[in-house]
C-alpha cells in the first residue's frame, strides 16, 4: 500500500507511474478537503496530513506526531464513543472504524468530523500495527441536521398545539400513512404508519360518508384543494366531528400523492350548537320574561322592545322602535319630582352599566306612577367601539311598598303603632347626639297597673284591647314633641323635651289621670288600668341612654311600691329608685359572674340535736358571688334580684349541674352524706326541670338517693301543680323533699296533706327569738308534733345560741342548722374535712 506520508506532487519528464500514482491521491484528498491520519500501533507515532491540520486551522509545523493528539482535542462527550469504535475494530469486532466526533479548532469553536479508518498491517504474530483513516469535515452537515432538526420539532409542536393529524396518499402504490396524531383522532391506538386504505371509509359516519368520499374523488379529478368537515365513528361507537383539509401535490421527480390534515372540531361544533341554544333560549326569555327589555342605538333611538316594555309602556313595539327613549319614558326622582334622563346616555358616555336611582318613578300616560329600578349597560362591536346600550326595566312597586311595610314594621310594634324598643332606643340615642345638651330632655317608663291579672284572666285578646287604648292616652296626654316606644309587654317609654322637671312630673301625671279614665267593656263587666310612671333625666352629664332606662326603670319600681298609679322621679341622693337601678345592676352582675367563672358554691351542715339512730351527714348547697374587686357577695345582696329579674333558674342549674359534676364523685366516696339544693320558683315551674336532673344524674353518677331538694313553702302555694308534680317524679326516683321556711302560710299544716315531703325545715323567724317567745315555742312544738304524726324529719335552722339548742331538744325537735354549729365554707374544703374524718 502506498504511503501517504511520502506523497508528493512532482512535474517533468521524470515523474515515475508510482509517483504520478500517488501524486493523482494526494490530488484527490487535497481536492477533496479530507484530512489523512496514518498511526503507528507499534511505535506509537501518528502521521496528520496537513488538510487535516489545516481543517482544524493550523499550520502544517504546528501541532506534532503523537498518536494521541487527536485525543487531546476531542470534545469530551465524544470521547468515550470514539475510542470504544477503534478499540472494537482493532478487535475485529467491527470491520472498519466510522465514527462522528467533534474536534476543537484552533480560534475555540468545535469542528464536527466523520473518521472513517481501518488497520492496514500486521507483525508475523498477526497483530495489528498500523491504521490509516481520513477525517472529513461535516460541520455543514451536521448544522443543516439540526436547522432540520429544529424545523420539524416546530412543525410537530404547531401539529400538537393545533391537535391536527396528517395523512397521505401515494397513487402509485396506493398507500396510505398516518401520523399519530391521526390514529387517536379515529380512535384505532397506536401502530405503524401505514394504514389499510379502508380505514378512512370504514369510520366515517353513514350520514356523512358518501359526501365525504365525493369531495375527495373529486380533489383527484380535479385537483382543487378539498376543505370539509363531516362526522366520524370511532371503533368505540363515539361520534367526533373533524375538519379536514386535502390537496393533490404533484413532483416531477415523484409520483402524485393526496396529502391532507385533519383535526377534531367537536367541542367547537358542540358550542356552536349550545350558542345557537343559548341564543333562541335568550329570545324566548327576553318574550315571556316579565322585566321590559329596550335595546337603543347610539342615538338612543329604540331599536327593540320585548312585549314586558309593550306592555309598560303601553305602546306597540312597532311603535315604539325609531322612537327617542327620553321621549318615551317619563322618569322623575319620587322624593324630588324632577325629571330623570335615561340611563342609557350615562351608560354609553362612561362604557360601563349603570344602576338608576333608588326612588326612579315612571308616569305612565294614563297618569299612574310605577317604581322601577332601570339597569343600563352600553353594547360594543367586535372593535370596541359602542353601538347601542341594553336597558332593563323592573316594575318593582309592589316589591317598594312591601319594602316600606316590613321597614316599618321592623321599628313600629305591630299591635300598638309604637316604635318598638329597638327603634326607640335608637331615636333616643340620635336625640341626644343632635341636641348636644342645650335642650332639657326626661324619660318616662310607663308600667301599666292591673295589666297582668286582665291579660291573663280574660285572654289575650283583652290584653290587646287595653294596650291599644292605652297607646291612645299617651298620644292624647303626651305632647306632640315626645318620642313614644313599646319596650315589651305592658312597659313603655316616652322621651319628651322640657323645660324643667316639674314639667315632666305635670305630664306624668296628666297621663296617668288619662290613663285611668280608660274603660274596657268585656264578658259582662268593665275593666280599667292604671299607670306607675318613673322619671329619670336623659341629658345627665356622663349618663348613657342604658342608664337613664334603667334609673327610669328603678323609679317607675319604687312609684310601684308606694302603692301604683302615681309616678316617680330617679334622684340619685334618695333612696328607693336607687335601691331598685342597685337590683337591676346586680341582676347584671350575676349573669357576668356566671360567664366570668365567679359563682361559688359552699355549703353548711344539718346537725343532729336529739337522740336518733340516723348518722347520715347531710350538706345544704348555698353559693357565694365573687365581685370585680375579689370581695365575697353574700346570697341576701344578689338572690332578690335574681328572682326579681328572671335569673334564678340559671343560677340553679348552674349550682346542680356544677354541684354534680364536680363533686358527685367525691360525695358518692363518703359513707352516708347527702346534699340538699335549693330549688325556686322559677325553677320549679320549668317542665324541663326533672329531665335535666335526670340526665344530670346520670353523667355524673349521683345516686339519687344522696339527693334532698328543698322548696320553700311559698313556692309550693303559688306554684302548686307543678310543685307537687315534680315532688312526685323525684320522690318516685329516690330524691328526698325537704318543705323549706315551714310555718310561714296560713295553711301551712293543710299543704303537707298534698306534699309527700321527707322533712320540714322550720322557719328561722320561730327559732331566732325561740328563748325569749313562748308564742315561738308553741309553733315549734305544734309543727314538731304534726310532723312526728306523718312520719317526717323536722329541721330547726338559723340556731345561733345554745339555750335555743336545749329548747329544741325538748320539743322533739330530730336535726338543727345555724351558725352555732357550721357557719358556711366552700364546698371543696368541707367535703375534705369531712373524707379526713372519715379515714382511720
Amino acid at each position: 500500500m502506498t504511503d501517504v506520508r511520502n506523497i508528493r506532487l512532482h512535474s517533468g519528464p521524470s515523474i515515475t507511474p508510482a509517483d504520478a500514482e500517488a501524486n493523482r491521491w494526494s490530488f484527490a484528498l487535497e481536492s477533496a478537503g479530507l484530512g489523512v491520519w496514518d498511526s503507528n500501533l507499534v511505535t506509537g507515532q501518528c502521521y496528520y496530513s496537513p488538510t487535516w491540520k489545516r481543517m482544524l486551522g493550523y499550520r502544517e509545523d504546528e501541532l506534532g506526531d503523537r498518536s494521541d493528539l487527536w485525543l487531546t482535542l476531542i470534545h469530551p462527550d465524544d470521547r468515550q464513543r470514539a475510542i470504544e469504535s477503534g478499540e472494537r475494530h482493532i478487535s475485529g469486532e467491527i470491520p472498519q472504524i466510522e465514527t462522528e466526533f467533534r474536534l476543537r479548532h484552533k480560534d475555540g469553536h468545535w469542528v464536527w468530523v466523520l473518521d472513517r479508518g481501518r488497520v492496514v498491517e500486521w507483525d508475523e504474530n498477526g497483530n495489528p500495527s498500523r491504521m490509516i483513516g481520513v477525517q472529513t469535515d461535516i460541520s455543514d452537515q451536521k448544522n443543516a441536521e439540526h436547522q432540520l432538526t429544529l424545523l420539524n420539532e416546530r412543525i410537530q409542536l404547531a401539529l400538537d398545539a393545533g391537535q391536527v393529524g396528517l395523512w397521505h396518499f401515494n397513487i402509485e402504490t396506493e398507500t396510505v400513512l398516518w401520523d399519530r396524531r391521526m390514529r387517536e383522532i379515529f380512535g384505532i391506538g397506536p401502530g405503524p404508519e401505514e394504514v389499510p386504505r379502508a380505514t378512512w371509509h370504514n369510520l366515517l359516519h353513514p350520514d356523512d360518508a358518501a359526501r365525504a368520499e365525493r369531495e375527495i374523488e373529486s380533489t383527484f379529478e380535479t385537483g382543487e384543494p378539498m376543505k370539509t368537515s363531516y362526522r366520524i365513528v370511532k371503533p368505540d361507537g363515539e361520534i367526533r366531528h373533524v375538519f379536514a383539509l386535502a390537496r393533490l401535490v404533484r413532483h416531477a421527480t415523484m409520483p402524485d400523492m393526496l396529502m391532507g390534515s385533519i383535526w377534531d372540531i367537536t367541542e367547537e361544533v358542540l358550542n356552536a350548537e349550545a350558542l345557537a341554544r343559548e341564543k333562541d333560549l335568550y329570545r324566548i326569555t327576553l318574550q315571556s320574561i316579565g322585566d321590559a327589555v329596550l335595546t337603543t342605538d347610539v342615538d338612543n333611538n329604540i331599536t327593540f322592545a320585548n312585549p314586558a316594555a309593550e306592555k309598560l309602556l303601553q305602546r306597540d313595539a312597532d311603535d315604539l322602535v325609531g322612537s327617542q327613549l327620553d321621549e318615551v319614558l317619563n322618569l322623575v326622582d319620587e322624593a324630588t319630582a324632577n325629571a330623570l334622563p335615561s340611563t342609557t346616555s350615562r351608560a354609553m358616555q362612561l362604557g360601563e352599566t349603570i344602576e338608576g336611582g333608588e326612588n326612579v318613578v315612571f308616569i305612565r300616560s294614563d297618569g299612574m306612577r310605577r317604581s322601577l329600578r332601570d339597569i343600563a349597560s352600553p353594547l360594543f362591536d367586535l372593535a370596541g367601539a359602542i353601538t347601542g346600550s341594553v336597558l332593563v326595566l323592573q316594575d318593582v312597586t309592589t316589591a317598594r311598598n312591601l319594602q316600606r311595610e316590613l321597614s316599618h314594621a321592623a321599628t313600629h310594634d305591630a299591635l300598638t303603632g309604637l316604635l318598638n324598643r329597638t327603634a326607640f332606643e335608637a331615636a333616643a340615642s340620635s336625640l341626644m347626639e343632635r341636641s348636644g345638651g342645650n335642650t332639657l330632655h326626661a324619660l318616662l317608663y310607663i308600667d301599666l297597673d292591673r295589666f297582668k291579672m286582665v291579660n291573663d284572666t280574660l285572654g289575650h285578646a283583652a290584653g290587646d284591647a287595653l294596650l291599644k287604648l292605652a297607646t291612645s292616652s299617651m298620644n292624647t296626654a303626651l305632647p306632640a314633641t315626645a318620642i313614644i316606644g313599646r319596650l315589651g309587654g305592658d312597659e313603655f317609654a316616652a322621651l319628651l323635651p322640657i323645660a324643667s322637671f316639674d314639667e315632666a312630673e305635670e305630664t306624668a301625671e296628666r297621663l296617668i289621670d288619662e290613663i285611668r279614665t280608660i274603660r274596657l267593656p268585656w264578658g259582662g263587666k268593665i275593666q280599667n288600668i292604671g299607670a306607675s310612671i318613673g322619671i329619670a333625666a336623659l341629658d345627665e352629664p356622663g349618663v348613657t341612654l342604658a342608664e337613664a332606662i334603667a334609673r327610669a326603670d328603678a323609679a317607675c319600681y319604687a312609684a310601684k311600691a308606694e302603692g301604683r298609679n302615681r309616678s316617680a322621679v330617679y334622684n340619685i341622693a334618695t333612696g328607693a329608685a336607687r335601691q331598685n337601678l342597685a337590683s337591676i345592676q346586680a341582676a347584671s352582675g350575676i349573669l357576668e359572674a356566671l360567664s366570668e367563672g365567679r359563682l361559688e358554691v359552699y355549703g353548711q351542715e344539718i346537725r343532729a340535736i336529739s337522740n336518733t339512730s340516723d348518722d347520715g351527714i347531710c350538706i345544704e348547697i348555698l353559693s357565694r358571688m365573687t365581685g370585680d374587686d375579689g370581695n365575697i357577695i353574700a346570697p341576701a345582696e344578689f338572690i332578690p334580684a335574681a328572682e326579681r329579674f328572671g335569673l334564678m333558674g340559671i343560677v340553679d342549674r348552674w349550682i346542680i349541674q356544677h354541684t354534680l359534676e364536680t363533686y358527685g364523685l367525691k360525695v358518692m366516696d363518703m359513707e352516708n352524706v347527702s346534699i340538699a339544693i335549693n330549688l325556686s320558683a322559677n325553677t320549679i315551674s320549668d317542665p324541663t326541670l326533672w329531665p335535666f336532673l335526670q340526665a344530670a344524674m346520670e353523667k355524673t353518677g349521683v345516686a339519687p338517693s344522696r339527693l334532698i331538694f328543698e322548696i320553700t313553702e311559698t313556692t309550693a302555694i303559688n306554684n302548686y301543680e307543678a310543685a307537687e308534680h315534680f315532688v312526685r317524679e323525684a320522690r318516685a326516683s329516690g330524691c328526698r323533699i325537704s318543705l323549706d321556711d315551714f310555718g310561714t302560710g296560713l295553711s301551712s299544716f293543710g299543704y303537707l296533706h298534698h306534699f309527700k315531703v321527707d322533712s320540714i325545715k322550720i322557719d328561722g323567724a320561730f327559732i331566732e327569738r325561740l328563748s325569749d317567745s313562748r308564742l315561738d315555742q308553741a309553733v315549734v312544738a305544734s309543727i314538731g308534733g304534726i310532723a312526728r304524726e306523718l312520719g317526717v324529719d323536722v329541721i330547726a335552722e338559723h340556731i345561733e345560741d345554745a339555750q335555743a339548742v336545749d329548747i329544741l331538744k325538748s320539743l322533739g325537735i330530730g336535726y338543727g342548722q345555724g351558725f352555732l354549729f357550721h357557719r358556711p365554707q366552700p364546698l371543696e374544703a368541707l367535703l375534705s374535712r369531712l373524707e379526713s374524718a372519715e379515714a382511720p
